[in-house]
């Protein structure tokens, strides 16, 4: 696979990946960017190849060249994790917290394990660039508006997106707009009217819809 085909894969493809295609795509990866792109990746390839994607676009991908920068991506389009977190917990190490605060807010418990899914791969540790944190990368400011003190505990995270999330429905009274708003912010639907044109949110709905639609959950 050349370098081209590379970044098809890395930009997103309209059909299903293909942990093949993955595999390939990575081994090509490791070779321009270093051994770390690969670090804890492979265990995702055969499991779930649509889960794996989103998380090889979360590394922190750096060339050698201009550690910095990445020549393949827009400034919208770079990989939003700092950090990934070493701990990939499980459905069921989490359900327990999940059926609270689907209690709690009344949301289903299949959306907000969609919502765990597509934010941050079950990893309780994850830190996003901008400084969004755990499970459902709570916003230190978000975090605390909802009641979480420690975003990297579980069972405050969930409750507290969960919350967030219930209050962005009951605000714009549709499930597409209150997971677009969570991924870009309350103010961007409202200015745009509806889900923003932004590459990265379009795809974040659609992901969280799908996994929510299509989950064992339901």
């Amino acid at each position: 696979m050349r370098r081209g085909a590379l970044i098809a894969v890395i930009m997103g493809l309209s059909s299903p990946a293909q942990a093949s295609d993955l595999a390939e795509a990575l081994s090509v990866a490791q070779g321009v960017m270093g051994d770390d792109i690969v670090e804890g990746f492979e265990e995702f390839v055969d499991y779930d190849p649509n889960e794996a994607l989103p998380l090889l676009l979360a590394r922190d991908l750096k060339p050698t060249s201009t550690p910095n920068e990445h020549p393949w991506f827009e400034d919208s389009e770079r990989p939003h994790f700092s950090d990934l977190g070493g701990t990939r917990l499980s459905y069921a190490h989490l359900q327990q917290h999940i059926a609270r605060a689907s209690e709690a807010t009344g949301l289903p418990i299949a959306l907000i394990d969609a919502v765990i899914r597509t934010e941050s791969g079950y990893r309780p540790n994850a830190v996003s660039r901008v400084g969004a944190q755990g499970l459902m990368q709570l916003m230190p400011a978000t975090a605390r508006a909802v009641g979480v003190y420690d975003a990297f505990d579980p069972a405050q995270n969930i409750m507290g997106g969960a919350r967030y999330l219930r209050k962005l429905y009951d605000r714009f009274g549709s499930l597409r707009l209150a997971v677009a708003a969570y991924n870009a912010g309350p103010a961007a639907v409202k200015k745009h009217g509806g889900i923003p044109p932004f590459k990265e949110t379009r795809r974040y709905v659609q992901a969280v819809l799908s996994r929510y639609q299509n989950s064992d959950l339901r």
